[in-house]
C-alpha cells in the first residue's frame, strides 16, 4: 500500500472488496470524491476491522469500481492513530 498522509481515508481498488466479501451496492454508501484526476464514485464502507500485530481498529475504507489504482492508506482511524516513521526506504508503524 502507498501511505498517503493527504488522504482522508483508506482507498482500495475493487478487487479488495471482492476478496473481503464486501458488496459495493449493498454494504457501502456511494459518494462522489474529487481529486487531482477528477471525480470518481467511491463506495464507503464505514468500519473495516484492521489488525497489525497487537494493534487493531475499525477504519473507514473507500472502494473504487476499478482495479488500476494502487491501494492508498489514509489518515482516519489509521495513520492518525499511530506513529509513522519513514526511514531508509522503510515505513514503520508504532502504537
Amino acid at each position: 500500500m502507498v501511505v498517503d498522509s493527504g488522504a482522508d481515508y483508506t482507498l482500495l481498488p475493487r478487487r479488495y472488496a471482492i476478496a473481503l466479501g464486501i458488496d459495493l451496492a449493498n454494504d457501502c454508501i456511494a459518494e462522489t470524491a474529487l481529486g487531482v484526476g477528477g471525480s470518481e464514485t467511491v463506495y464507503l464502507y464505514k468500519k473495516l476491522l484492521v489488525k497489525m500485530e497487537d494493534w487493531q481498529n475499525e477504519i473507514p475504507v473507500g472502494f473504487l469500481e476499478r482495479d488500476d489504482i494502487p491501494a492508498l492508506l489514509g489518515r482516519l482511524a489509521f495513520i492518525e492513530s499511530l506513529r509513522v516513521i519513514f526511514e531508509k526506504h522503510k515505513t514503520t508503524f508504532e502504537k
